[in-house]
């Protein structure tokens, strides 16, 4: 079943994007594992599967889904406070503790900017409405 997506359904720490992010990419997990080559074409894997603090979120409003200043401001602020965590939740269901670690908002006009926004994330609580029982 699809997940509507309704304008203004992603927060960070109750903060409410003013659009939808042009771009979300909720589940960049890096996978753990290493591949070892053998003798005669052969090779050995060991996977160590997928952990929640490998994840990173990204977003980014593209070229027309603009932010607006009061967003901007909220957001910068939680950027630049030192080593603190928030919760992020969107229309999919999921619920994240992330860390930002980079806001780049980039202003188009008065009151509208353009942003990209990496997050790593630091727990899963909920994963596409689900309570999240991984490691």
């Amino acid at each position: 079943m699809p997940f509507p997506n309704p304008s203004g359904a992603v927060y960070i720490d109750s903060i409410r994007f003013s659009t939808n992010p042009a771009v979300y990419e909720p589940l960049n997990w890096k996978k753990r594992y290493q591949v070892f080559p053998a003798i005669g074409g052969k090779v050995t894997i060991q996977d160590f599967g997928v952990f929640m603090k490998d994840t990173t979120l990204r977003l980014g409003s593209g070229r027309e889904n603009f932010l607006d200043t009061a967003t901007v401001t909220a957001l910068h602020s939680r950027w630049r406070t030192k080593g603190a965590t928030y919760t992020l939740t969107d229309w999919l269901g999921d619920t994240f503790t992330v860390f930002i670690k980079d806001f780049i908002p980039i202003i188009f006009k008065p009151d509208l900017y353009t942003y990209s926004m990496e997050l790593q994330v630091t727990a899963i609580l909920q994963l596409w409405g689900a309570t999240y029982t991984g490691a």
